[in-house]
C-alpha cells in the first residue's frame, strides 16, 4: 500500500471508530467529549487536565469546560499537584464514580460483546502497534522526529 492510501485508510478507520462512539453518546444523551472524559477519569487514578489533553488529544478549553461542569455538579474534585503552581488533579467523587459507571455501563457491555466476538478470530496486538504508531506520529508531527525506544502503551 502506498503512503497516500495508507494514511487515507488510517484516517477513515479512526473516524469510523470515533463515529461509532458518537452514535453511542447521542443515544445516551451525553456529549461525545464528556463520554471520553468520563472514560478517562473512570480508571481509579488521579489525572491532571494537561495529561488528559495529551492522552486524549482534547483542547485545554474543552477539558476545562467539561471539568468545571462536572465539578459544579459534584462529580469531580480538584486538588493541587504538589510542586506545581497551577496544575490540578481531577478525580471522580463517589457520586461521580457512580455516575460514570452508570453512563459507561452500556458502552462497556457493548465493547465486551464486540471484543469477545471480534477477537475470538483476530489478534489484539494491533491495538498496541496502533498506539505506538499514534504516539510516534504525534511526536513526529510536533518535533519532526520520534524516539523509537519510547514506549508509552500502558
Amino acid at each position: 500500500m502506498e503512503r497516500y492510501a495508507f494514511f487515507r485508510q488510517l484516517g477513515k478507520a479512526v473516524y469510523q471508530i470515533d463515529g461509532a462512539y458518537s452514535v453511542f453518546s447521542k443515544n445516551a444523551k451525553i456529549k461525545p467529549n464528556m463520554l471520553w472524559l468520563l472514560s478517562a477519569l473512570n480508571d481509579g487514578q488521579a489525572h491532571t487536565q494537561s495529561q488528559i489533553c495529551w492522552d486524549w488529544n482534547f483542547p485545554r478549553t474543552t477539558v476545562n469546560t467539561l471539568v468545571k461542569e462536572l465539578e459544579k455538579s459534584g462529580q469531580v474534585t480538584l486538588r493541587p499537584v504538589p510542586g506545581t503552581r497551577r496544575e490540578l488533579y481531577v478525580e471522580l467523587t463517589p457520586s461521580g464514580k457512580a455516575y460514570a459507571d452508570e453512563v459507561l455501563r452500556p458502552v462497556y457491555e457493548m465493547e465486551e460483546r464486540l471484543f469477545r466476538r471480534y477477537f475470538a478470530e483476530h489478534d489484539t496486538a494491533f491495538v498496541e502497534d496502533l498506539h505506538r504508531f499514534a504516539l510516534a506520529m504525534k511526536q513526529f508531527f510536533l518535533t519532526g522526529d520520534y524516539d523509537e525506544q519510547e514506549d508509552e502503551t500502558q
